[in-house]
């Protein structure tokens, strides 16, 4: 597994975490910027997998700090949150711990680590 993917099963059916997610975003200021729904996607090309989406979202007021330290860091943002179906009342939720993507570029560390608390506020029920 991936060192810097934060994963979490959560005892929520699906549609329940996903509708709330999507409202959470946007309720904490986050933009939801695009949503892809991967199971409806290979569906096209005969592959049935259960329920997986893909929630892409950002906060604006972190673009201006990125742009003036370091643009090459817009290729790790936006965040990606990942809800992946289990069974009918079980839900795992991913995403990429945003103070690792980060790191590597000429940023200030308490702004991935800023995020991190943010996104894990999001999760929070």
């Amino acid at each position: 597994m991936k060192a810097h993917v934060i994963h979490h099963t959560l005892p929520l059916p699906f549609g329940q975490l996903y509708g709330a997610l999507k409202k959470r975003i946007v309720d904490h200021g986050f933009l939801l910027l695009h949503e892809i729904d991967t199971q409806a996607i290979v569906a096209k090309h005969g592959v049935y997998i259960p329920h997986l989406r893909q929630l892409l979202f950002f906060h604006p007021k972190y673009i201006a700090e990125i742009m003036a330290n370091d643009p090459l860091a817009i290729n790790d943002i936006p965040l990606k949150l990942v809800l992946q179906e289990i069974d009918a009342q079980t839900t795992q939720l991913s995403f990429k711990n945003p103070v690792g993507s980060l790191q590597d570029y000429g940023l200030k560390p308490e702004m991935g680590e800023e995020l991190l608390g943010r996104v894990i506020f999001l999760l929070y029920f």
